[in-house]
């Protein structure tokens, strides 16, 4: 028995040996992004202990044909483009039209041996489209063997996914497609039946408060003024009575 796992752990430890190193991207293919943001393309390698790195290289490929973008150890003539992590990280800064392309980053060990992945790296021209979104959370502080079921209303009218979006599972529900004011989350499960609310304020209710506060600065206003007229007006009265009864004594 112990000679049969001594194999099967010396088979293992060939294998991974004429396997060699591995060279894997941490992002999904292909990655877009759009002109004058920043690109950043990371790598990992997998290696044994005795395997060394020698050099790691980034090339684009593109319509405009190939190029080397950077080499580690080494230094970029592009000020935009720099690498971490021993290479295996590019970052570009400020993306630009010649920087779309297919990226391929090569690996050289101690032996000469290279290995090589790549990613397309495409142009994005329109920006995600952003929501506000209401969760709806039930805790869960005792085990149960179901997971909650989430029903939203939006002014009493049960909402579907033909009429709004929600995330798998209910939970989350976005805003952006609707008008409504009064929003219910109702959580159903083994352990009972949740419920809460949520208002939007009305927005007609602060430009009303709004139209009202400049009515009243106008009201008082035009009140000031009527007041200050009066008071003129009387005391040019006042001083022509006296002008009057000073010329009468003279």
């Amino acid at each position: 028995m112990n000679l049969k796992l001594m194999t099967c752990v010396i088979l293992a430890v060939c294998a991974q040996t004429i396997q060699g190193l591995s060279v894997k991207y941490r992002h999904p293919k292909p990655i877009y992004v759009a002109l004058g943001r920043d690109l950043v393309l990371e790598a990992f390698i997998e290696k044994l202990p005795v395997e060394k790195v020698l050099m790691v290289t980034w090339e684009r490929n593109s319509d405009t044909g190939a190029r080397r973008v950077a080499t580690f150890p080494g230094k970029t003539q592009d000020p935009r483009i720099s690498m971490t992590s021993e290479g295996t990280t590019l970052r570009i800064s400020g993306v630009q039209e010649s920087d779309f392309g297919r990226y391929t980053i090569t690996v050289t060990d101690q032996h000469g041996t290279q290995t090589l992945v790549d990613n397309d790296v495409r142009k994005n021209d329109k920006p995600p489209e952003a929501s506000v979104v209401l969760l709806c959370h039930a805790s869960r502080d005792r085990a149960q063997w179901d997971s909650p079921v989430v029903t939203w209303l939006v002014d009493g009218v049960e909402v579907t996914n033909q009429t709004s979006q929600t995330s798998e599972g209910g939970s989350k529900l976005h805003l952006q497609e609707l008008k409504g004011r009064n929003y219910t989350c109702i959580s159903n499960s083994s352990l009972g039946t949740s419920v809460a609310h949520f208002i939007l304020p009305d927005s007609t209710e602060g430009s009303n408060k709004h139209s009202g506060y400049i009515a009243a600065i106008v009201i008082l206003c035009i009140l000031f003024a009527v007041t200050v007229m009066c008071f003129c007006l009387h005391m040019k009265k006042h001083n022509k009575k006296k002008h009057t009864r000073n010329t009468s004594i003279t």
